[in-house]
């Protein structure tokens, strides 16, 4: 596999998924770390202020991510996106054509409310590109 995205957000799943592309990622091969958060356009959850304090949250989860890792034999890229999560893991595969997507099976993300079997389960059933679920 040259090209994996993860669905990235912290929880225990997330690690697990990332576990897994790391051992699978061709070197030299690219790692996409993907965190979503809650558009800032839907004001029921977030005002301006949380919304940007998410978003910092976010960077900080997936820059701390990825100097955790350090030097690697693959490039590692960290992606923060606005919205629903399964339609965003979609949609950042097909626009950057991955060869696989890898998502935790379970366990409840640090960056909002999502439950991450809801959106694996959207994501395998949709996505056009390969999906691996970690448990």
């Amino acid at each position: 596999m040259n090209k994996i995205l993860v669905g990235f957000d912290g929880s225990e799943g997330s690690e697990q998924a990332l576990n897994r592309a790391i051992l699978l990622i061709n070197s030299p091969g690219e790692l996409l770390l993907l965190a979503v958060i809650p558009s800032s356009k839907n004001k029921l959850l977030l005002d301006a202020d949380a919304h940007e304090k998410l978003k910092k949250k976010a960077w900080n989860l997936i820059d701390g991510v990825i100097a955790d890792l350090g030097d690697q034999e693959f490039k590692i890229v960290g992606i923060v996106e606005e919205g629903d999560p399964a339609s965003i893991i979609i949609d950042v595969s097909n626009r950057l054509n991955v060869d696989l997507i890898v998502l935790g099976s379970k366990g409840q993300s640090e960056l909002g409310q999502y439950l991450l079997g809801s959106v694996a389960n959207k994501v395998v059933q949709y996505a056009a590109k390969p999906v691996m679920v970690v448990r």
